[in-house]
């Protein structure tokens, strides 16, 4: 195993936070693909669940059929801005990634002209720091890959209820201080 420095450390953290943003996308990008299912399959099950006047079987199929077609729409706009999101994370990680090499590397040419190694010194000074920032980085992966497992899982998503509105909240107050 090669010795770890604070460049490699720092590399590695941002790895990891690259890590954590794509599952974050990745968890959104397929809970919204639950959410469109589930409404489409509500959708459906209650217009075909009803009688309906003026609609018979086709007018039914109609009514689902635009109802899943808005859905899609709503569905592909997530999907693209969740493939921009994928993309902008990597940009990101890579920017930072070639920044501290290039610190790295102009630290290094720097110690070499100086014949000193006073800043290899300091970075090794903080590399318990940068492994402290590495461990959270790696619990912070967990979390996030156990959130996307969540929700990709077949399991049914819980709906909260309604929050009640202000409105109701004012009258309420309005009544009971007159």
């Amino acid at each position: 195993m090669t010795p770890q420095t604070f460049t490699t450390v720092a590399i590695h953290v941002v790895g990891q936070y690259n890590q954590v943003g794509k599952q974050l996308v990745h968890a959104y990008r397929t809970g919204t693909a639950r959410v469109v299912a589930g409404v489409n399959q509500r959708f459906a099950d209650v217009v075909n669940a009803r009688s309906l006047p003026l609609f018979n079987g086709a007018a039914k199929a109609s009514l689902i059929d635009a109802q899943q077609r808005l859905t899609g729409f709503v569905a592909n706009g997530v999907a693209l801005g969740t493939t921009g999101a994928d993309i902008a994370i990597d940009r990101l990680a890579d920017g930072v990634k070639g920044g501290i090499e290039r610190v790295s590397g102009t630290t290094a040419g720097i110690e070499s002209a100086l014949n000193t190694s006073v800043l290899g010194t300091v970075g090794t000074l903080a590399l318990p720091v940068a492994h402290v920032s590495l461990e959270i980085a790696n619990r912070l992966v967990q979390g996030s890959k156990r959130l996307s497992e969540t929700v990709a899982g077949d399991t049914d998503v819980a709906v909260a209820a309604p929050a009640k509105t202000a409105k109701k909240r004012v009258q309420r107050s309005a009544r009971r201080a007159a």
